[in-house]
């Protein structure tokens, strides 16, 4: 840009930049967690995003997405609410201290054809779905690897 002492850069326009259709709903979600897919696209509509660029049916792109987000998302809870993470794939179920083995494990399933999924769940949710899975489906093989079991601990 021309000054008065020859060219100099122009001074920047202070246009904040945009969100991306995804960062917008991760930001709505991360504020309203409670929020539905229908809620999402209402705001999103109303903040003019242009939700017809997305491939695919945008409630079922929005979907996937919040269903990731709320899969993946930390949750906060108290340091005496241990986690096991139980693994199922077939008739077999599997309960693990990590994440890590409990991701192995998927890993194997999946080798082994099998469509397997990995749930985060306290002691507390894992003994309720453990009864369950006594009382109603006695033929699904259950193991637990937890090093507190392996430790003869209740």
């Amino acid at each position: 840009m021309p000054g008065p002492n020859g060219s100099q850069p122009a001074d920047p326009i202070g246009a904040p930049a945009r969100l991306t259709i995804w960062q917008a709903v991760r930001q709505s979600w991360l504020i309203h967690p409670d929020w539905t897919v229908t809620d999402h696209l209402a705001w999103l509509d109303s903040e003019g995003y242009d939700t017809g660029t997305l491939t695919g049916d945008p409630a079922e792109v929005v979907g996937r997405w919040l269903a990731e987000h709320r899969r993946t998302a930390p949750v906060s809870r108290p340091a005496d609410d241990r986690r096991v993470y139980m693994v199922a794939g077939g008739d077999m179920v599997a309960v693990f201290d990590s994440a890590d083995e409990a991701d192995i494990m998927a890993v194997t399933m999946t080798a082994a054809n099998l469509e397997p999924f990995t749930l985060p769940l306290t002691e507390a949710q894992w003994e309720q779905a453990h009864a369950v899975l006594r009382s109603q489906l006695p033929h699904v093989t259950v193991t637990d690897t937890r090093s507190t079991r392996a430790a003869g601990a209740p």
